[in-house]
C-alpha cells in the first residue's frame, strides 16, 4: 500500500511539475513579429523595378496592331471600333526621310474608367478633371524606330459613342513625367480638330502616341482635397491609388507624397459620387485590392477630405474583373 502511495506522489509531483513549467511557458513575454520586417519605406523615384511598377505593367490592355504601306497609306480598323486612315506619304524618320515599305500601326480605344486605371491614364489637365469621350493611343513603327508625321500632314481617326458631346475639346497626353501623365489640350482650332456626330467623333490630328477628346468637368467652383488613409507599409513604391468618379467619365491619380507619406488627389469638385481605389504588390505574387465609395468634400476637415482603405488580399484577375465594374 505505501509502495502505490509513493507512486501516485511521484505521478504527482511529475504533473504538477510539468503544469508549473507550462504555466512558465506561457507567462513568458514573445514579441509579436508579424509587423516587424515590413517594408514602410517611400522612395523619392519610382523605379521600373518596383513593385508598383511592376503590377502597373501586368494590369496594362494589350494594344491592337495592323499594318500598312507607308507610301500608300491606308485605313485600320479595330474590334474596338476604333478607324484610323493613314494617309499616303504621311510618315517620316528621325532623319526626316519620308518612311517607305512596310510600317506597323499600333491602336487602342480606351472608353471604360477601369481601363484608364489599368493603363495608368488619368482624365486630368494640370489637376483639373476632365470628363473623357475616350482616350487613344496611336503609334506607327517602321522596324524599331518610331514615326512621326510629316510636317503639314495629319491622321484621321474616328469611333462611334452612344452619347457624344458638342463639348468635346482635342487633348495630347504629355508622358514627360512618367509617373505623373497629364493631358495638355490642343492648339488647333477646335471645330477643326474635333467633331461630334450622330455616330461619334471624328478627329483630324497632327500628333500621334495619346490623344483625348474631352472637356472640363467643373468650372472653377468649390474644390477638395481627397487623400487616402492605408497602413503604414503600403507606399509609393507597391502602391498606386485613384479616384474614380460613377457619375461622369473621369478618374483622378492620387499622388504618393513622400513628405506626408499620404496619397491625395486636389482640385476635386465637391459632390461627386466616386470611389476610392488602392492596388498594391507586395512580394513575389501577393496582390492587394483597397476601394472606399465617397461623396466628395462630403466630410472634409480644412479642405481635406480623408478617406481610410483596408485593402484585402486578391487576385490580379479578381483586380482585373472589379476595374471592369466601374
Amino acid at each position: 500500500m505505501k509502495m502505490k502511495t509513493k507512486i501516485i506522489l511521484f505521478h504527482l509531483v511529475i504533473a504538477a511539475m510539468l503544469f508549473t513549467s507550462c504555466q512558465k511557458d506561457t507567462d513568458i513575454f514573445i514579441p509579436d513579429t508579424t509587423s516587424i520586417g515590413l517594408d514602410t519605406n517611400w522612395v523619392s523615384s519610382i523605379t521600373d523595378l518596383a513593385a508598383v511598377s511592376e503590377v502597373k505593367r501586368l494590369l496594362r490592355k494589350e494594344n491592337f496592331l495592323d499594318s500598312l504601306d507607308a507610301t500608300a497609306g491606308g485605313t485600320v480598323q479595330t474590334s474596338e471600333g476604333l478607324t484610323v486612315i493613314v494617309l499616303p506619304a504621311s510618315l517620316q524618320l528621325s532623319n526626316g526621310q519620308l518612311a517607305t515599305g512596310k510600317i506597323y500601326v499600333e491602336t487602342m480605344l480606351v472608353k471604360q474608367r477601369g481601363d484608364m486605371v489599368r493603363l495608368n491614364k488619368p482624365t486630368t489637365s494640370f489637376g483639373r478633371i476632365l470628363v473623357s469621350g475616350g482616350e487613344i493611343f496611336v503609334t506607327i513603327r517602321k522596324e524599331n524606330e518610331e514615326l512621326h508625321l510629316a510636317p503639314g500632314k495629319t491622321i484621321y481617326i474616328k469611333y462611334n459613342d452612344s452619347n457624344p458631346s458638342s463639348l468635346m475639346k482635342l487633348f495630347y497626353g504629355d508622358e514627360s513625367d512618367p509617373q505623373r501623365f497629364n493631358w495638355v489640350q490642343s492648339t488647333l482650332n477646335g471645330s477643326a480638330a474635333i467633331g461630334a456626330n450622330s455616330q461619334g467623333y471624328e478627329i483630324v490630328t497632327d500628333r500621334l502616341r495619346w490623344i483625348n477628346c474631352d472637356y472640363f468637368a467643373d468650372s472653377l467652383g468649390s474644390r477638395v482635397n481627397v487623400t487616402a488613409s492605408l497602413p503604414a507599409d503600403y507606399t509609393n513604391a507597391n502602391t498606386f491609388v485613384y479616384l474614380v468618379f460613377k457619375d461622369i467619365k473621369s478618374v483622378a491619380g492620387m499622388y504618393g507624397d513622400v513628405a506626408s507619406k499620404k496619397f491625395s488627389s486636389s482640385k476635386v469638385p465637391n459632390g461627386k459620387a466616386a470611389v476610392v481605389i488602392s492596388i498594391t504588390k507586395k512580394g513575389t505574387n501577393s496582390y492587394y485590392l483597397g476601394h472606399e465609395t465617397i461623396t466628395t468634400g462630403q466630410t472634409s476637415l480644412n479642405g481635406v477630405q480623408t478617406v481610410p482603405l483596408k485593402p484585402q488580399p486578391t487576385s490580379l484577375s479578381d483586380i482585373k474583373a472589379y476595374l471592369s465594374t466601374l
